[in-house]
């Protein structure tokens, strides 16, 4: 599956391992050692993670802590243009620190690329379950084969009430006032962001049916919008459920993080989840509440109107389709820029919503 994931491996991880067992040692201020380190077959498209062992001495007894290190890629054809590891690092923090929303134990980040070549962060590795996305959760994997209909929709229903929780925290409270730029709205932003990256993703080649998309939502922006922080890349894949599946431990992968309408993140978790059934034209996973339902949910639980709900489903779709055809280019599948799934599934939701 390499081939599909613009994402480097670490090509001397012994060398990677004792950096960073000397780095994690002037972290803690004592010796710690690193056995192993590991690089696991599901890693995401856009970071390296690193799993391994720390282990060091106290009171003549050995210690050990299971870590996760994530690493900014460094490709020749990276998925986004940018990657801002302190500020992912800045949101699981404040997030930890100012709410009851689950995030991993930060162990650490490192902004300096002489050590590894790259930017990283290290955490706590949290235990528990993640759905996969390799391949999807509705088709394969433990989701289908060792959970029953009832812990599905529990599952979903303990994801969207999460989102929700951390949907009434206040940006400006956590720190995050200085991502709203003057004389433009979140939403201004995050169009003007997603254009050009249009123009870099597809290196000046265009896309037919993500700028007619895109083309569209400028022209229907939403007035007087709300404006939260958005996790951005909100789905049951960036969710570590406890072992008993009876609750969350850990909410993951902030790279995409924005200021905005809270309601994205509810229509791009509903589209993500779209995309890896009807886009493939697979069924969704028996006992999964479906999307209205999700939508009322969420809306009782925020607080926030889902009357743009529609155009943050469209949003969803230009963003997903964008960052596919992306990973098409980047792997050599130029033919499938524009044929893939997302995008055929954009094509049809324009059709259907507009």
């Amino acid at each position: 599956m390499d081939n599909e994931r613009p994402t480097p491996l670490v090509e001397d991880i012994e060398t990677t391992r004792k950096k960073l067992e000397s780095w994690l040692s002037n972290q803690r201020d004592l010796p710690v050692r690193i056995p192993e380190l590991t690089i696991p077959e599901s890693s995401g498209m856009s970071n390296v993670t690193l799993l391994f062992d720390v282990q060091w001495q106290e009171h003549d007894e050995t210690r050990s802590e299971s870590c996760v290190g994530r690493l900014q890629p460094q490709v020749a054809r990276p998925v986004f243009p940018t990657y801002d590891l302190g500020l992912q690092y800045q949101v699981m923090e404040s997030i930890g620190r100012n709410s009851d929303i689950p995030v991993p134990e930060l162990r650490g980040l490192e902004l300096d690329r002489s050590l590894l070549g790259v930017q990283f962060y290290v955490m706590k590795r949290t235990p528990g379950r993640i759905p996969p996305d390799m391949p999807p959760y509705n088709m394969d994997g433990w989701m289908v084969h060792e959970t029953t209909e009832q812990q599905r929709a529990a599952m979903w229903r303990a994801a969207i009430d999460t989102m929700a929780r951390f949907h009434q925290l206040d940006y400006r409270k956590l720190g995050f006032e200085h991502l709203q730029v003057p004389g433009s709205t979140p939403l201004q932003q995050q169009l003007d962001y997603w254009q050009g990256y249009l123009e870099w993703a597809l290196e000046g080649e265009g896309h037919a049916i993500c700028q007619a998309a895109l083309d569209w939502l400028r022209a229907a922006q939403p007035a007087a919008e709300p404006t939260v922080l958005c996790w951005g890349d909100s789905r049951l894949g960036n969710i570590i459920f406890r072992e008993s599946l009876d609750g969350i431990a850990a909410v993951l992968d902030w790279e995409m993080a924005v200021l905005g309408n809270p309601v994205q993140d509810i229509a791009w978790f509903n589209y993500l989840d779209a995309t890896f059934s009807e886009g493939l034209g697979m069924p969704r996973l028996a006992g999964l509440p479906d999307y209205q339902e999700s939508v009322d949910q969420w809306e009782q639980a925020a607080g926030y109107p889902t009357r743009d709900y529609n155009y943050y489903v469209i949003f969803a779709g230009v963003r997903y389709a964008l960052i596919l055809s992306r990973i098409m280019l980047a792997t050599g599948q130029a033919r499938e820029v524009q044929g893939n799934f997302a995008c055929q599934l954009l094509r049809k939701t324009m059709d259907r919503l507009t």
